[in-house]
Formats: C-alpha cells, sequence, structure tokens
C-alpha cells in the first residue's frame, strides 16, 4: 500500500527519521536513507514523501520505495484526506469514549455500593496508570530505535484493567492504531476485562475480593 506523509524527524548523522502520514490518525512511520527509491538530495524535515507501507522485524510500520513529491502533488494528495480523516476519527472515538465514561462510573458506582471491592479499584487504577506509560515508553523506543515493550505486556495491562488508558495512549500518541492484529487482541482484552469484573461483582465470586 503507498500512502503520501511529511517528514517530522530526522537525524542525519544515524540516517533514519520518521514520516507523519497525511491521515494523522496513522502512526508515524520509520524511514531510513536506504530506502529511497532513487539517490537524490539529502531529506530535510517538512518534506513531502511517497512511500510503500511495510511492517519491519520489529513490528514498526516502514517506508519503502520512498520518493519526493513536488509542491502541486503534496496539495493535491493532502486535500482529500484532511477533509475527511478528522471527521471519520472523531466518529470512531465517540462511541469509545463515552464507553470508557461508562466504564469508570460503573466501577464507581459498584465500589460505593458495596459490590466492588475499593483494592479492586486501585488496582485498575493502577493498571491504567502503567498502561499508559508502557505505551509511552513503547513509543519512544520505537522512535528511537531501541527494544520495544513486549505486546504480551501491553495485553496484560489492558486486560486487567488498564484499556481505557491504553485506548488513550493509543489516540494521543498515535500508536498502534492501525496494526493487527494487535488492534483484534486488544478488544479481546476489553471484553476478558468486562467479564472479569462482572464475575467479581457476581454470587459466583467465592474469593470475596
Amino acid at each position: 500500500m503507498r500512502d503520501q506523509g511529511r517528514l517530522v524527524e530526522w537525524f542525519d548523522d544515524k540516517g533514519y527519521g520518521f514520516i507523519q502520514p497525511n491521515d494523522l490518525s496513522k502512526d508515524r512511520v520509520f524511514l531510513h536513507i536506504k530506502d529511497f527509491a532513487r539517490p537524490g538530495p539529502r531529506p530535510i524535515v517538512g518534506c513531502a514523501l511517497e512511500y510503500q507501507v511495510l511492517l519491519d522485524g520489529q513490528g514498526r510500520c516502514r517506508a519503502q520505495q520512498v520518493r519526493y513529491l513536488t509542491a502541486r502533488q503534496a496539495q493535491r494528495m493532502r486535500m482529500p484526506g484532511s477533509k475527511n480523516s478528522q471527521p471519520q476519527q472523531q466518529a470512531k472515538l465517540k462511541p469509545m469514549q463515552m464507553g470508557i465514561v461508562l466504564y469508570l462510573l460503573s466501577l464507581g458506582g459498584l465500589t460505593l455500593s458495596g459490590s466492588l471491592s475499593g483494592i479492586i479499584l486501585l488496582f485498575i487504577l493502577i493498571m491504567n496508570a502503567m498502561s499508559y506509560w508502557m505505551y509511552a515508553q513503547d513509543k519512544e523506543a520505537a522512535r528511537q530505535g531501541q527494544r520495544r515493550v513486549p505486546e504480551q505486556t501491553l495485553h496484560v495491562l489492558s486486560s486487567l484493567g488498564g484499556w481505557p488508558a491504553a485506548w488513550l495512549a493509543q489516540q494521543k500518541l498515535r500508536h498502534k492504531t492501525q496494526k493487527q492484529p494487535f488492534r483484534n487482541i486488544y478488544f479481546a482484552t476489553i471484553v476478558f476485562n468486562l467479564l472479569l469484573i462482572a464475575w467479581l461483582v457476581s454470587p459466583l465470586n467465592l474469593l470475596k475480593i
């Protein structure tokens, strides 16, 4: 799949940088100097590029067969996305935001009524804080080309109640919003967590926690 974007970060001494796609809902794409389709001038921040998107061995989006775009080409390719991508993103976020608010209110109500232990609520809040922090660490590691946070760790935190912060991190940091099957597993962790909460407040819970 070919896409277009602009170079937003470039480390000339190391020969790599990052592209922000014109569709702002997409993650930034890693670019190495050797991935240009043909030799040309050294990249500068702000230049418009067209590229092929691939997933590398570290699970990050990487640009291949990159070429420079003229100002006219960049303007023509940017305008459709700038009108349509933001409303689509907002439409996609709204139901999830409502679900998160309902989830948090339900946890508060269950705790106040005594159906859910305050320790469990505190644990879930800690999982959310850790989840956002782990996403931020993974994003930074991807930018620096360093060792990434295992996806299993992110999913465990999400399944233990950290999925609201995970969603917030995905949107705010624009991280792992497109990658499959990560997204499918992430939504499965939400279902697991909701079932876990339902079991904790049900008569079937013999642990009394």
